[in-house]
């Protein structure tokens, strides 16, 4: 509305007074004011009904292309008739080929284009032979040709690229919100997996240990809780970015926690050893990505390795960055569906530039990071 109000107060009232003293037929002066007057309408309501108001300034542009010439106040020289295709409101349809170039659907854009190209032949032809031009001829001529065509393919290819870029901002947006649930949803996984795991163990180690010895019960009971109360504050913290909130959240866990991780592991019945270099020292992203690797292959080891099963631990420097490097002894029986553990622990390990290798190995399994320092 304010681009309608704006054109029409700068090149409206030059087209209407060349419309009033232009000297043609009563009946064409109120053609071609009338026709001036539809073009600046369109534009005002090009944003709203876009095809519509398109049709509707083409007509009018094509009342003023067959129109007889005028002489006026804004004539180039003084005595000189022109067509009044040459009125400065015939620039408002270049606003609404942008319009309808961007804000409808195909055949659309497409026809609109062909309608320009087509209405700048027929101007061209219109003003052949047209002499009231204080510049060469062929300077003229350049100056119309590159107006017409110029203009026609400018505002459509405007229009065509805000439609391309809205599109592409669109995808990048999903895209961005894919990634983002594919993460969250890694983090449930690896939250979630790892304590029922350990509480699981526990509870069914309970189950055959405590008739006989009844005093391991608090132990057992200890440990299932501690499993709990983790699960809940990770999720808690993973909740709280969900919802944005103020209040204070949880760290996320890094390289210091695992000492902390291989204690609950050790209380779910497996036998784990934890190696590591002095002072490492890694962004908390390439923390949290070796303690989530380490968290689902210890998982993984609580939940398919059989009974009694070792594992080892290794976290150490290495020429390319930080190694990290876990074994165990069991194997994981055939038909185990392997779910989302390894393409999680695949997809964390890509997100900071590094790269994973997983298999059998020596009767049991091994899994094998390098991350970037």
């Amino acid at each position: 509305m304010v681009l309608a109000v704006v054109m029409a107060g700068v090149l409206l009232p030059a087209g209407l007074v060349s419309a009033h003293v232009g000297g043609v037929a009563a009946a064409w002066t109120i053609a071609i004011g009338g026709a001036l007057i539809l073009v600046h309408l369109c534009v005002a309501t090009v944003r709203r009904w876009p095809a519509q108001s398109f049709i509707g300034g083409s007509l009018a542009c094509v009342v003023l292309l067959i129109a007889p010439d005028i002489d006026g106040v804004t004539d180039f020289v003084e005595s000189s008739d022109y067509s009044p295709i040459l009125l400065p409101s015939t620039l408002c349809f270049f606003a609404l080929l942008y319009f309808v170039s961007a804000h409808t659907r195909p055949p659309w854009p497409n026809l609109a284009l062909g309608v320009g190209l087509a209405g700048s032949c027929l101007t061209l032809a219109r003003l052949w032979g047209f002499t009231g031009t204080p510049i060469n001829s062929w300077a003229w001529w350049l100056l119309l040709g590159t107006t017409a065509f110029g203009g026609t393919v400018a505002a459509w290819s405007m229009g065509r690229y805000r439609v391309t870029r809205a599109a592409w901002t669109t995808q990048l947006a999903e895209r961005v919100a894919a990634d983002e649930r594919r993460r969250i949803a890694r983090e449930m996984h690896d939250v979630v997996a790892h304590s029922l795991a350990v509480m699981v163990s526990q509870a069914e180690a309970g189950r055959l240990v405590v008739p006989k010895s009844p005093e391991r019960a608090p132990e057992i009971l200890t440990t299932i809780a501690d499993a709990g109360r983790e699960a809940l504050t990770e999720m808690r913290g993973l909740l709280g970015v969900l919802r944005d909130d103020e209040l204070p959240t949880e760290p996320q866990p890094g390289l210091a926690d695992l000492p902390a991780l291989i204690e609950r592991v050790r209380a779910a019945g497996v036998d784990v050893e934890l190696s590591t270099d002095d002072h490492l020292q890694v962004p908390p992203a390439v923390g949290l990505t070796i303690y989530r690797v380490v968290q689902e292959a210890l998982t993984n080891v609580t939940r398919h390795a059989g009974r009694r099963p070792t594992a080892h631990v290794t976290v150490e420097h290495t020429a390319d960055g930080i190694g990290v490097l876990i074994t165990n002894t069991g194997t994981v029986p055939a038909t185990t569906n392997p779910g989302r553990g390894l393409a999680g622990m695949r997809e964390r390990v890509d997100t900071v530039g590094g790269t994973l290798e997983s298999g059998p190995a020596d009767g049991g399994w091994r899994v094998c990071v390098r991350v970037p320092s």
